[in-house]
C-alpha cells in the first residue's frame, strides 16, 4: 500500500491537470481502503486528515506496520504516536 501511494504521490505532482485530479480519485480510494482495514487502529478524525494530508497518511501506514511488526500494542499507543 505505501509502493502504491507513492506512485500516487508522482502522479498528484504532474503537470497534467486530468492526470492529478484521477491521481486524487486514486489517492481518495487508497486512503478509504487503508482506513476500512485498518479502522480498529485509525480513528475517524486520522482518517479526515489522511484525506487531506498525503505525509500524514505515510505516517498512519508506517505506523500501523510498526504494529502488526511488533505484536500486541494497544490502539492507545499508536493514537500517542501519531498524535506527537
Amino acid at each position: 500500500m505505501k509502493q502504491e501511494a507513492q506512485g500516487i504521490y508522482a502522479k498528484l505532482q504532474g503537470p497534467d491537470a486530468e492526470e492529478v485530479k484521477a491521481a486524487m480519485g486514486e489517492y481518495l480510494q487508497l486512503v478509504d481502503r487503508f482506513y476500512s482495514e485498518n479502522e480498529n487502529l485509525i480513528a475517524p478524525q486520522q482518517f479526515e486528515a489522511a484525506k487531506k494530508d498525503f505525509e500524514y497518511f505515510m505516517r498512519l501506514i508506517d505506523l500501523t506496520l510498526a504494529y502488526f511488526d511488533d505484536g500486541v500494542k494497544t490502539s492507545r499507543e499508536i493514537q500517542s504516536k501519531i498524535n506527537c
